[in-house]
């Protein structure tokens, strides 16, 4: 199914970024909903439309309407912060959009991101569906399973049409510092030239499921596409990685010789003592028709080359602007097409 208007709540945020970009790149009419202005080099051919810090429900109903949307994206959320914060913005924000979408004229579809970190605890060693019952344990995790709650509710009563994606862990260009992969890219950046660099980070014993944020944006567009999507899918790789391991190739990658140095103090609130996750993929690739189309080895590369370009700019060296437009160009291009028909390489 052809859609040509979209508004994207939260454009501005990491995955909402790729999100809007790989939207644009498909050739669709795009209007994004957000609280502070998206980056410069994707504003060409898209509408912006402010919200408040703290948008209403009538703010939000009033910004849908004008878009004339025939789908809504909701990538709005924090990860961290207070908890009046995360359920401002978890929750809240999720239900205003969904009130939005069950009564403003054309009632658009709903693409709501959710989080893996809903899941919670679960069995190691085996694939969690999505049918799993989700026990987070985490403030983060609370505030989106409120929110794919509410999402599924409104599907089930026939106030909307739409579908929850539930995101695992994703990487790639642009992947930001309070993520274990970004934070690490991002220390290695700034040290780069130093005698003795060292990168601190949380205990990183655990295995977790990485997708690449292209991926994440392809499975979006897919979804977008899909005039019935299941109510809720993974996406995910489907295979349990050592976060360590990672961390380790990514060192390897950038070509610092670093000291990476686990301080249990650093230890993520979102993630604490859930040493196991992968995703039963099987609902996406069936579904959705949709699979991983980057290797991990690809997105650790673009992300070591986006955060080299983005401390580069920080640090106003002379090839500022140039490091910007192409980490820009990077994160942009070779959205790789996804569909049940191609292997995954």
């Amino acid at each position: 199914m052809r859609v040509e208007r979209i508004a994207v709540l939260g454009a501005a945020g990491y995955l909402g970024t790729h999100i809007t970009r790989a939207l644009v790149e498909d050739g669709a009419q795009v209007t994004i909903l957000s609280r502070r202005p998206p980056d410069a080099s994707f504003q060409e051919g898209i509408t912006v439309q402010l919200l408040p810090q703290r948008p209403s429900a009538a703010a939000i109903a009033a910004a849908l309407a004008g878009s004339e949307a025939q789908v809504v994206i909701n990538t709005a959320g924090v990860t961290q912060g207070s908890i009046r914060a995360m359920v401002q913005s978890n929750v809240r924000l999720a239900r205003y959009v969904l009130g939005a979408a069950a009564t403003v004229p054309g009632r658009p579809r709903v693409v709501h991101i959710g989080s893996a970190a809903e899941y919670g605890l679960q069995p190691e060693r085996s694939a969690v569906t999505e049918g799993a019952a989700c026990s987070p344990s985490g403030v983060y995790g609370r505030t989106k399973i409120a929110a794919t709650r509410a999402v599924l509710e409104a599907i089930e009563e026939g106030a909307i049409r739409g579908t929850a994606l539930r995101v695992f862990n994703p990487v790639g260009p642009m992947s930001p510092a309070s993520s274990v992969l970004g934070g690490v890219g991002a220390q290695l950046a700034h040290q780069r030239n130093l005698p003795n660099p060292q990168v601190e980070t949380g205990p990183l014993d655990a295995c977790r499921d990485f997708v690449d944020v292209r991926d994440v944006a392809s499975a979006v567009l897919l979804a977008v596409r899909h005039e019935t999507p299941p109510p809720i899918v993974n996406i995910a790789r489907g295979e349990a990685v050592s976060v360590r391991d990672l961390v380790r190739r990514l060192v390897e990658v950038s070509g610092v010789r670093a000291r990476v140095l686990e301080r249990p103090v650093l230890a993520s609130p979102r993630s604490q003592g859930l040493a196991w996750q992968e995703a039963a993929v099987e609902v996406a690739k069936e579904q959705l028709g949709w699979v991983p189309r980057y290797e991990l080895s690809e997105s650790l590369r673009d992300l070591w080359n986006a955060a080299t370009a983005m401390a580069t700019a920080r640090t106003g060296g002379p090839d500022r602007r140039s490091s910007l437009d192409q980490s820009a160009e990077r994160a942009t291009t070779a959205y790789r097409p996804s569909t049940s028909s191609q292997r995954p390489r």
